[in-house]
């Protein structure tokens, strides 16, 4: 059983960074079977893991919470290495609150454990993690200090892994101390170990630093080089968390060269969002908002600021509350080791704290949800705009897709027809008639978005290719049932709308494809003469209505 409980527990580790939900899931059992047998170390391994995986969710609190379990755990049973790495992660979350006197403390105590109890890659990461401190305080000499420290352990005892990092590190704060040169070679020593190393992460995080390292020197050319080649790598293994900054630096090169950064930057949001990093959405809404200032487009400037406004004021409320969570458990902590009323009384003072915030918090968060709702909504339709689109398939293709679904490309015919006879302002309430009609469907698990202009997009599950040509044909049938004239002249015709659409099923590695592929039955539908629908299903081309 111990077997098996320690492999669970080298699992929840190999996956912390890629998947930390499952690799806390995977602590959690295996702590759960540690209890059962009575298997008190792997019980305080299994809280560690489970304290490792929350801090690399952002869930400090609990991280914390599980990290002193396994303090405790690892005391009682007088296992050195297991408190050594807990006051490590203690000290890594107290790091990540701005806490950097805690932090300091723990990493040192740990510190002075190791003087008994050799673990040359804990030392090195403990010293790596001191660099840190120095370095956010700006005191860049004892951060190289620091760092070189950890670099000399790391090479002495061949931790190649760390040396990368380490070498990433000193660069940084080479930088940041205008030392480029120094910062320049740390860099390439670091992407050189990275070359040699399984982990496309690492290789992606040392060619984004080379590729910022070259835009400062202005070779634009090479920077954009390095950082195409950190796109395909973080693409490949669809890691968002590092692809957020490399997008914002890339954003920054674009704007360098003269061209817009708009779209690397709304891609830099869209997946911020998705991956819930509201520090770098706030970034992004500031650097959005700044630009279209610079540019003189004050209506979006003035949507974006209001974004980080808003934001901004989330994150403050969020991390006081965090911090009120973090003081109450220590309290709480404190309080089991010594039964003392000041404790007590104060630890409950706090817990009061934590729930008024968390009040508060949720107020700022609802304001944010409208304010994400707009920008997600086309203003003259209602219907979904592009972004909006592309939210709602990462909502609805998020997970694994083995259900059938249609998507159609909407146009509206002649509309230039329509628009001459009756003018623009009717033009925009023939779209929003035609819109309204779209978003009242008789259907469930749908929904709809204007992708441009007159055309619109609209997904819908079905069950089979007959029901995806049986809804396409309602819709076609229902805006022909509107009776929108397209003159003045009482013989007119009617506005009508042409279709193109595929079924079958789709996911978000083929979503982009099945839309392009939708969008050319459209062609074949308006070939056709208009009116119409022209469909056919994504694995089977030769199955097609028209």
């Amino acid at each position: 059983m111990v077997n098996k409980i320690r492999t669970m527990l080298s699992e929840s580790k190999d996956l912390a960074l890629e998947n930390p939900r499952k690799s806390y899931d995977l602590a959690v059992k295996a702590y759960e079977l540690a209890e059962r047998y009575g298997l008190e170390i792997e019980k305080g391994m299994a809280c560690f893991k489970m304290a490792y995986a929350c801090r690399v969710m952002s869930d400090y609190s609990n991280g914390l919470d599980y990290a002193l379990k396994a303090l405790d755990i690892f005391k009682e049973n007088n296992h050195i290495d297991g408190i050594i790495k807990v006051r490590n992660i203690i000290g890594i979350i107290y790091f990540y609150f701005g806490d950097y006197s805690t932090a300091l403390e723990n990493f040192s105590q740990a510190l002075e454990d190791l003087e008994y109890h050799e673990n040359m890659n804990l030392k090195a990461s403990i010293l790596n993690n001191i660099g840190e401190i120095y370095r956010e305080a700006g005191q860049y000499d004892r951060a190289i200090e620091y760092f070189e420290d950890a670099l000399d352990i790391s090479i002495e005892f061949d931790l190649r892994n760390n040396i990368s990092s380490i070498y990433l590190n000193l660069g940084e704060v080479f930088g940041l101390d205008n030392r480029n040169e120094e910062s320049m070679e740390c860099i390439k020593k670091s992407y050189a170990i990275a070359k040699t190393s399984r982990s496309v992460i690492i290789q992606g995080e040392a060619e984004t630093k080379l590729g910022k390292a070259m835009c400062n020197r202005g070779d634009y050319q090479k920077a954009q080089d390095y950082y195409f080649s950190a796109l395909t790598k973080y693409n490949k293994v669809n890691n968002k968390f590092y692809l957020v900054e490399l997008l914002i630096n890339m954003a920054e090169l674009d704007e360098t060269m003269g061209t817009s950064p708009v779209n690397n930057l709304r891609e830099a949001l869209n997946n911020a969002l998705e991956m819930g990093l509201e520090s770098k959405v706030s970034s992004v809404y500031k650097l959005l908002a700044e630009y279209y200032e610079r540019n003189h487009e004050y209506k979006h400037a003035l949507e974006y600021f209001k974004s980080y406004h808003l934001k901004e004021k989330e994150l403050e409320a969020t991390n006081l509350a965090k911090k009120l969570e973090i003081i109450s458990i220590e309290f709480d902590y404190f309080r089991e080791k010594s039964e003392n009323d000041k404790f007590k009384a104060l630890s409950e003072k706090l817990k009061r704290e934590v729930d008024e915030s968390a009040v508060e918090l949720e107020r700022i968060k609802a304001q944010n949800a409208n304010l994400v709702k707009e920008t997600l909504i086309d203003e003259l339709t209602k219907l979904y705009n592009r972004r909006g689109i592309r939210s709602m398939f990462s909502k609805v293709l998020g997970e694994i897709c083995d259900e059938t679904c249609a998507i159609f490309i909407i146009d509206i015919d002649f509309f230039k027809k329509y628009n001459d006879s009756w003018g623009h302002i009717q033009g925009d309430v023939c779209l929003k008639k035609i819109s309204n009609c779209l978003k009242n469907l008789p259907y469930e698990n749908y929904f709809a978005g204007r992708f441009g202009g007159e055309e619109f997009l609209l997904y819908i599950k079905v069950e089979s290719f007959e029901e995806a040509v049986e809804k396409g044909e309602y819709v076609r049938q229902a805006v022909e049932a509107l009776k929108l004239s397209y003159s003045k002249e009482e013989d007119s015709s009617h506005v009508t709308v042409s279709l193109g659409g595929k079924t079958g099923i789709v996911d978000m590695n083929n979503v982009n494809r099945i839309i392009d592929e939708a969008d050319r039955e459209l062609y074949l539908a308006k070939e056709q003469g208009r009116n119409r629908l022209s469909i056919s299903m994504i694995e089977k081309n030769n199955i097609r209505y028209i």
